[in-house]
């Protein structure tokens, strides 16, 4: 056995036995810990997903609150009169 056959073998037991191993134990091991304790912090993408499927359900379905909303513009304060 020359030298290129040892890493071949060792190159295919990494990636054929430990590789799935490795994938198993951190899914296992970022299944236990709550998502607020993980290095990424409790959300990141997924925030962002979910914030942007709620506006389109707003866009889409607009309720009664929202129409309101949108027919009747904020009340001016007495600071947008202008003046000094």
């Amino acid at each position: 056995m020359d030298i290129k056959l040892i890493l071949a073998i060792a190159a295919a037991v990494l990636m054929l036995v430990v590789g799935p191993i490795a994938l198993i134990w951190s899914f296992v091991d970022s299944m236990r810990r709550k998502s607020s304790d993980r290095p990424g912090g409790g959300g990141g993408i997924s925030n962002a997903v979910s914030g942007a499927m709620m506006e389109m359900d707003r866009f889409v379905r607009p309720s009664v609150e929202h129409t309101i909303e949108a027919e009747n513009q904020s009340v001016k304060h007495e600071d947008d009169k202008g003046g000094e």
